[in-house]
C-alpha cells in the first residue's frame, strides 16, 4: 500500500511539473492577432455571400424530386472526413472528397464530364458555394449546384442520413 501511495504521489508530481504554466501574451499582440481574426472571418464570409449569389443553389426538397424523377447527378460532400463519418446523404452516386481536395479531384476521382451535373454540399452551405463557384468558372462546367442549407438543412427537412449505425432522421421540432 506504501508502495502504491509513493507511486501515486510521483505520477501527480510528474504531471504538474511537465503541466505548462500559461504564458502571459502580449496585449498588443494579442490585439493585433484578434484584428486579423476577424478581418480573415470577415472575408470568409464575404467570399462565401458573394459564391452563393454567383452560384445555382438547390434545396433539399428539389434534389429528393430529382432523385425520385431519376436524373443523374453526382452528389459531392466537401466536408473533412471526420464530418462525412458522422453522418452522410444516402445517394446512390455519392462521393466524398473534402473541399481542399476537389480541384485535384475533377479529372481524376470524380471523372466528370463536361455536361455532368454535380451537387456540392457541406454542413451549412459555404464551403459547398465555394467549391461549386469555382468549379464552374475554373473548370468551365455549367451543370453545379450547392445544397443551400448544407446537410443541417437536409437534416432540417427531415430527410435522412446516414452513417456507419445505420439511417436516421429529425425527431421532433
Amino acid at each position: 500500500m506504501k508502495i502504491l501511495k509513493i507511486m501515486l504521489l510521483a505520477v501527480v508530481l510528474l504531471f504538474t511539473l511537465q503541466a505548462e504554466t500559461p504564458k502571459k501574451v502580449d496585449p498588443v499582440k494579442k490585439a493585433a492577432m484578434l484584428k486579423l481574426k476577424k478581418e480573415m472571418l470577415g472575408k470568409w464570409k464575404a467570399y462565401s455571400k458573394a459564391s452563393q449569389g454567383a452560384t445555382r443553389g438547390i434545396t433539399a426538397d428539389e434534389l429528393i424530386k430529382w432523385d425520385k424523377e431519376d436524373r443523374d447527378f453526382v452528389l459531392v460532400d466537401v466536408r473533412e472526413p471526420s464530418e462525412v463519418a458522422a453522418g452522410k446523404i444516402i445517394a446512390i452516386n455519392f462521393k466524398a472528397i473534402p473541399r481542399g481536395m476537389v480541384a485535384p479531384a475533377i479529372g481524376k476521382k470524380l471523372a466528370l464530364k463536361p455536361n455532368q451535373t454535380v451537387v456540392f454540399y457541406c454542413k451549412l452551405g459555404s464551403r459547398s458555394a465555394m467549391v461549386a463557384k469555382e468549379t464552374a468558372e475554373v473548370y468551365g462546367y455549367e451543370n453545379i449546384f450547392y445544397l443551400k442549407g448544407g446537410i443541417m438543412g437536409w437534416i432540417k427537412a427531415g430527410h435522412k442520413i446516414e452513417n456507419f449505425m445505420g439511417e436516421f432522421s429529425k425527431v421532433g421540432k
